[in-house]
């Protein structure tokens, strides 16, 4: 059975991330099986597969195997193609959850997700708003676009800006923003630049900004595939003048609108559980490992099951694990008087 994709499931968008981040050798998009899904990843010749790699933030199964299909060690898959299988996959969709849900199971119950805005939630446009509204974020990111608007003049906002400054405004002020946090520098090598220049001359690049009489003051890039709205890059100008009028944020609510009156599916904020992300979005959607679990990970469920069983083994362990071991003394039987 076939399921639509996302766009790190495109074979253009697969060809072009191998040939930017692997130059030289033959890159592929391949279905492979994991469990009982089928997922098509990147394939790179003398590597085998690469799921890791950069920009492709999580992933979703393009297909289900059915029947002896999803129990054989070679089965084929929605084509009629046999597939190998992997053990295991990280980073995989297994859930879309109400934002409120994800929250309350505190600290963020899944170590990884990527918010979205799911518009069948909404009548219209306002709906949404009344919702940012309920948040208490709406009335203030309006006192902020006003004091925006003062500081750098009549704002203009661009769904696709093909501009030339675009790409290197946004290379810049990313590695600026990853050098300031002490990250790792995003754009410092050539192959991230490579990718977007590529994903750009190919026309799968959507570049949204936000300018205030001319001058560049956020952008985001992303792409748009099969109705859903996604994102790798948000930045923003690092003038302090315009910090406390989040800049960014501003750009967030013509995309969002566009999104809207585009009929799309989903805004996807892609991965990562930003305060900021979660104030717009509706939805999580959790990401975890597909397949079968590690070794070690399977032997630490089973441990935390037989200490759940046995409290006083487990009171062992909490003294021994901070340096004082406790050794629960042995229960008295009652003597006879």
């Amino acid at each position: 059975m076939e399921r639509p994709g996302n766009v790190y499931t495109r074979d253009d968008f697969i060809t072009l991330l191998g040939e930017a981040f692997h130059p030289g050798r033959v890159c592929r998009a391949a279905e492979v099986a994991v469990g009982r899904d089928v997922y098509r990843l990147l394939r790179v010749q003398g590597s085998g597969w690469a799921p890791e790699t950069t920009f492709v933030d999580y992933h979703e199964p393009v297909g289900r195997l059915e029947g002896w299909a999803a129990w054989s060690p070679w089965p084929r898959g929605p084509q009629g193609r046999r597939l190998r299988r992997l053990p295991r996959l990280r980073k995989a969709s297994v859930g879309l959850v109400p934002v409120a849900d994800h929250l309350a199971e505190g600290e963020h119950a899944a170590a990884l997700g990527a918010p979205v805005v799911v518009w069948e939630s909404f009548e219209n446009w306002e709906s949404y708003l009344a919702l940012l509204r309920s948040r208490r974020t709406l009335a203030e990111d309006l006192r902020r676009r006003r004091r925006l608007e003062d500081l750098a003049g009549p704002l203009r906002f661009t769904v696709d800006d093909l501009a030339d400054d675009v790409l290197p405004t946004c290379f810049a002020w990313k590695t600026g923003r990853d050098r300031e946090a002490g990250r790792p520098e995003l754009f410092a090598e050539a192959a991230p630049r490579r990718f977007f220049e590529a994903l750009r001359a190919r026309g799968l690049l959507r570049a949204s900004t936000l300018r205030g009489d001319g001058r560049l003051l956020s952008l985001w890039l992303g792409s748009v595939h099969e109705g859903r709205w996604s994102g790798w890059v948000f930045a923003f100008n690092p003038d302090p003048a315009l910090a406390r009028c989040s800049p960014g944020r501003q750009l967030l609510y013509p995309m969002l609108q566009e999104s809207w009156r585009a009929g799309h599916r989903e805004f996807d904020f892609s991965i990562g559980l930003e305060p900021y992300k979660l104030s717009f979005a509706t939805h999580v959607r959790v990401l975890g490992t597909a397949g079968s679990p590690p070794l070690d990970e399977r032997l630490a469920a089973v441990a935390r099951r037989l200490l759940g069983r046995h409290p006083r083994a487990l009171q062992v362990l909490r003294g021994l694990r901070r340096g004082r071991p406790v050794w629960p003394s042995r229960p008295q039987l009652p003597t006879e008087p």
